[in-house]
């Protein structure tokens, strides 16, 4: 067992720094690219399901195995909220988030609920034997439950640019907005060399905010070009 936890720590280490450099966004898992890794991971698990039957696979290495899988998985997470803390926190205070229920708190609340799950999947607050799999598996849950803290479905503006999921985009980036329709604006930015476009819907009594804070940050863009 000793040699399991070692592994897994170190393995936990490893995928936190990977998690740091956040190699893959939001934005660039698609559907078909999620389908896709499902059925790789449920096609390795079958045939390392098929290996034990068979004797191969024996139960320890299965053990070693599956608390590096869930050790990996939280390293990655722990290390995006990390990264995602630390670029909100470069980018300043924020100045506007929408807050409504759905957009904010029940993201929150789910989140929360993956956290309190994972405390209880470690066992350690019950009478079950605490493993390097309880472990693994309680902090994997716990760590996607942190990195889903950070996250907002809608823009968060804050000082020095503003947020769309883990997409950080500085005032400069920012090439026009509109009012799409009612209760709904919409955002021109450059973001990675692209003209993107993002709308998102604004509650009712924060539309004249949005709008001066989004006047005044165009304003002082199109001041520093006109000195530069």
């Amino acid at each position: 067992m000793i040699w399991t936890i070692i592994a897994a720590v170190l393995v936990l280490s490893i995928s936190t720094w990977f998690g740091t450099k956040r190699f893959i966004k939001l934005e660039q898992i698609t559907g078909r690219k999620f389908l896709l890794a499902g059925t790789f991971a449920l096609f390795i698990f079958l045939i390392l399901r098929y290996l034990n039957d068979l004797g191969y696979f024996p139960e320890l290495l299965a053990a070693g195995f599956m608390a590096n899988t869930y050790a990996s998985i939280s390293g990655f997470f722990i290390g995006a909220a990390f990264d995602q803390y630390k670029m909100k926190k470069n980018l300043g205070d924020i100045e506007y988030v929408n807050t409504a229920f759905i957009s904010d708190l029940l993201p929150n609340l789910i989140a929360l609920t993956l956290m309190i799950l994972g405390i209880a999947r470690t066992s350690i607050f019950d009478q079950q034997p605490i493993t390097p799999i309880s472990m693994a598996a309680g902090l994997s849950l716990m760590s996607i439950g942190l990195y889903a803290i950070t996250l907002r479905i809608t823009p968060e503006f804050r000082k020095k640019g503003f947020v769309i999921l883990d997409r950080e985009i500085p005032w400069k980036n920012l090439i026009s907005y509109n009012w799409h329709q009612e209760q709904v604006i919409e955002l021109e930015f450059e973001y990675e060399q692209t003209i993107r476009i993002h709308r998102s819907v604004v509650a009712p009594e924060d539309e004249k905010k949005v709008e001066q804070i989004l006047a005044k940050k165009m304003i002082e863009r199109l001041e520093k070009e006109a000195d530069s």
